[in-house]
């Protein structure tokens, strides 16, 4: 009976040794490269300009959300450039457009990690994104609009859903993912002299992202 008791507590030993080998906590830096665009709807049409690559950094937060399960939920804050360029005939006139609004984001993720033989950690995410303007630029050749303060046409607050994959080798981190923007980011306003009303036009945010960093 003692030597049955024995291997028992050598059991749940191991098995409180295997529940507790996952990190509590993980910190890490990101830098990267952003390929933005817009989704476009109006007059009954859907258009999507062109990519703009742009940059974005950030610093990350994955907190162990069950002992015996590599599950984390992952936050931080990032600063983002997106945007895209276009052309446009208005009145006649062809406007080549560059749109470079910048974003502080804040993420809220779920991964798992799947961990290959202690040499390879491949982590699957999903979640939600908010983020703030800071400021936003639209430059053509005619001249710069400000894209967010007065008289401009898009809201400053911005949100989404996110998803993609990381692969850490010996910390070293490597990511892709993809966000699609949920909220209609165009609150009308002045659009190069001419009038514009909320309900004429939906823009949303799309962006890919690939993404270089450590965790701590």
């Amino acid at each position: 009976m003692k030597r049955y008791a024995f291997i028992l507590l050598v059991l749940l030993s191991a098995g409180a040794v295997r529940a507790q080998r996952y990190e509590k906590n993980i910190l890490g830096v990101r830098a990267g490269l952003n390929l933005s665009s817009y989704s476009i709807s109006a007059g009954g049409a859907s258009i999507s300009t062109d990519s703009r690559a742009s940059f974005h950094v950030a610093v990350t937060d994955q907190i162990l959300l069950h002992r015996s399960l590599p599950l984390y939920l992952e936050t931080g804050i990032g600063f983002s450039s997106r945007g895209g360029r276009a052309a446009a005939e208005i009145y006649g006139d062809i406007y080549n457009m560059t749109m470079r609004p910048f974003y502080m984001q804040v993420p809220l993720l779920v991964n798992y990690h799947f961990h290959i033989r202690d040499l390879l950690t491949i982590q699957p995410f999903a979640g939600i994104y908010g983020g703030v303007g800071i400021r936003g630029a639209m430059k053509t050749e005619y001249g710069n609009e400000d894209m967010f303060s007065a008289p401009g046409f898009l809201s400053r607050m911005d949100f989404g859903v996110r998803a993609g994959a990381g692969f850490v080798i010996r910390r070293i981190y490597l990511g892709i993912s993809y966000d699609i923007g949920c909220r209609d980011l165009f609150r009308g306003g002045e659009f190069f002299g001419y009038a514009l009303q909320p309900e004429s036009a939906e823009i949303r945010n799309n962006c890919l992202t690939v993404t270089i960093g450590y965790n701590f």
